[in-house]
């Protein structure tokens, strides 16, 4: 026998063995569509089992969760038997673990917060994670028209359009790995796009260059694609506490996370053209936060909160948790200029590490003239060169923080008007002040304390009997003679004296059986009455008071199934919207009629992401606001959406938060 034939032989031998030998390891690809609950779409599992160290791995590698890894241990056959895995430590969920059983082509797991979840073996179709729908796409500074028609697999079709443009027909086809990208490999226009629930990122080719590209599904049922809405989104940082200031056709918004939230190391302040969303200048923050709004005075310049130095750790149990010991908070002033980078002007420190309070925003006020005011642990009067004027710090036993947005009457009463919470829990200091804007104080002109409360539980203050803390910020009435504000857990009308605005006003107006605290602000219709909402998770609630503050107050209820701490927007479509955080049986901007007697919520708007600080604006039709994607597939958005021409409600006495915090925050 020749040697080459004898090592044939020998090598098929060594081949049907490796083929007989039950292999120990398997990798398989799963596609599931309701993974918590079903809320946040498709993702695909890379599930790896290993028979000989009895270990499994768990990655999702494609859709909302992206990233997310859990390791365990197996019990199982080539493929087949049942683990336990979990991921400790991650900086957005923490600790999170699950039981799953693989049988056949087909995984089942149990979680221990969200229940029972289902994965078919192999790609997600169009069964898993329908893509047809109609979407906006933003590739460099350019809006992009998507609307996927069809799927006969393997071919997808659309169309893609210039926002006013001519339709451009597609043929595409899904990834074979895991079904949720979109591929175009072919023609002038190419491009490769994961989907997320509704949100997109990805890559696009047009004429040679390739452009990183990121979009979402039009919520809207008035216009198609960018049309209907347009978003803004860089970095991986949250719009956590910033709601967007409106001056001419640009909004100013900045980046940074809840005390808990991760920490992003790319945070900037940014200014963008609302007609396209596009990004006119970026103040770059590294791992400081913007802690509030940014205002603007008469020539344009920009102030704004800076937190340095704030910490994510974890408890024991592997939870994230924040740490702002180390903080320091400073309000910075900038340029703002029609092309390049901004330039720093200057910085004035507010408070010093081991003061920074882990509540609230703060978001400046200033004057005509230019002096600034914004809060901290005491309310800071600077000038527009960046010198300290005065300070005022309340007197009392309590921890008295001011977290919020103060506002200005410098016509008639020269006043600052601002809420303060007690962090101490003394609570026979906190409430409303006001101080003259040009000596400040001590004393104050006038100050009103809802008294200490007498319905402390005996064990104290818990989650289940929540601590009182005022977060609200107040709001002038359309002529500024009149000041409406939330304390603790009830409504207050002050007139510029401080006097209630009615002998109904006096000791302010109770909600009764109110469920949750209030940290959006007030607003206030043409009539006079009240919509405000609460923040009690699934038992949150949006209320519509009689604004004369009648013995039963309440018009109606309704529960917004999540919490709300933004303050929404009256429009003259007789509807008021809201944002909520993540809601995944209405949205998270929802909208309801301010003219039926009855609670009727009209719609809803889903955007598959976030709302918390950060309040709503109207600018020429659509609907501003900032919403956070709670994963790393995206950072957090800017959007512009269709309102079919709705504007601000005409002759509402406060439509938006802080009378829209035009120009100089007044």
């Amino acid at each position: 026998m020749r040697l080459s034939t004898l090592r044939r032989k020998t090598l098929a031998c060594a081949l049907g063995l490796v083929l007989y030998v039950p292999l120990p390891s398997f990798a398989t690809e799963y596609c599931v569509s309701d993974f918590f609950g079903g809320d946040y779409g498709a993702m695909s599992f890379d599930v790896t089992t290993n028979d000989d160290a009895d270990g499994a791995t768990v990655e999702i590698v494609a859709g909302y969760a992206k990233g997310w890894l859990f390791e365990g241990s197996w019990d199982g056959e080539g493929g087949l038997g049942s683990g336990a895995v979990g991921m400790t430590e991650d900086p957005l969920v923490g600790t999170l673990e699950f039981d799953f059983t693989i049988s056949s082509t087909e995984l089942t797991g149990t979680t221990t917060e969200d229940g029972t979840f289902t994965g078919i073996e192999g790609a997600c179709t169009s069964a898993e994670a329908p893509l047809e729908g109609d979407y906006c796409l933003k590739v460099g500074n350019r809006n992009i028209s998507m609307t996927i028609r069809s799927e006969t697999a393997p071919i997808v079709r659309g169309n893609l359009a210039s926002p006013l443009g001519a339709l451009r027909p597609f043929n595409a086809s899904r990834d074979t790995a895991t079904g949720l990208i979109l591929e175009k490999t072919t023609g002038a226009n190419r491009f490769n796009l994961e989907f997320a629930d509704g949100i997109i990122t990805g890559s696009f080719s047009r004429r040679g260059r390739t452009y990183d590209t990121y979009g979402i599904r039009n919520p809207t049922e008035t216009a198609t694609g960018c049309l209907g809405i347009m978003i803004y989104s860089e970095g991986t940082g949250n719009y956590y506490y910033s709601t967007p200031t409106i001056v001419g056709h640009h909004a100013y918004a900045g980046t940074g996370a809840g005390t808990s939230h991760p920490l992003a190391t790319d945070n900037f302040l940014v200014k963008v053209d609302l007609r396209d969303m596009h990004e006119v200048w970026r103040y770059e923050l590294g791992d400081a936060e913007v802690r509030g709004s940014a205002v603007l005075d008469r020539r344009g310049n920009v102030y704004f909160v800076k937190e340095e130095g704030r910490e994510q750790g974890f408890s024991d149990e592997g939870y994230p948790e924040g740490d702002h010991s180390g903080s320091i908070l400073t309000l910075v002033k900038i340029s703002n200029p029609a092309r390049g980078a901004p330039v720093l002007e200057w910085e004035y420190q507010i408070t010093e590490e081991g003061e920074t309070y882990h509540m609230g925003h703060l978001t400046p006020a200033i004057t005509k003239r230019g002096p600034i005011y914004v809060g901290g642990d005491a309310l800071h009067a600077v000038s527009a060169d960046g010198d300290e004027l005065w300070t005022f710090t309340p007197d009392g036993p309590g921890d008295l923080q001011i977290y919020g947005a103060p506002i200005i009457q410098e016509v008639d009463e020269k006043l600052v008007y601002f809420n303060v919470d007690d962090a101490g829990g003394d609570y026979s200091d906190d409430g409303i002040y006001a101080v003259n804007m040009i000596r400040g104080g001590p004393p104050e002109v006038w100050s009103y304390n809802p008294g200490v409360p007498d319905d402390e539980p005996e064990e104290g203050y818990s989650d289940e009997h929540p601590s009182p803390e005022i977060l609200s910020s107040p709001q002038f009435n359309l002529d500024r003679s009149q000041i409406y504000t939330a304390l603790r857990d009830r409504l207050y009308c002050f007139d510029l004296a401080g006097n209630a605005c009615t002998t109904d006003w006096e000791d302010g107006c109770e909600i009764p059986d109110i469920s949750g605290k209030i940290r959006a602000a007030p607003l206030i219709d043409s009539d006079g009455d009240i919509y405000i909402a609460t923040k009690n998770d699934e038992d949150s609630k949006l209320y519509k008071i009689d604004g004369t503050c009648p013995a039963s107050p309440v018009i109606w209820e309704i529960g917004t199934n999540a919490d709300v701490y933004p303050t929404g927007v009256l429009l003259d479509s007789d509807i008021v919207v809201i944002g909520t955080e993540p809601d995944a049986e209405a949205g998270i901007l929802k909208a309801y009629s301010t003219t039926e007697t009855e609670a009727t919520m009209i719609g809803y708007f889903d955007l598959f992401a976030d709302m918390t600080w950060g309040s709503l604006r109207v600018h020429k039709g659509r609907l501003i606001g900032v919403a956070n994607v709670p994963t790393t597939i995206l950072g957090a958005f800017m959007f512009s959406i269709d309102l079919a021409g709705a504007r601000y409600e005409r002759g509402a006495q406060n439509a938006t938060f802080r009378g829209n915090n035009a120009s100089t925050g007044r």
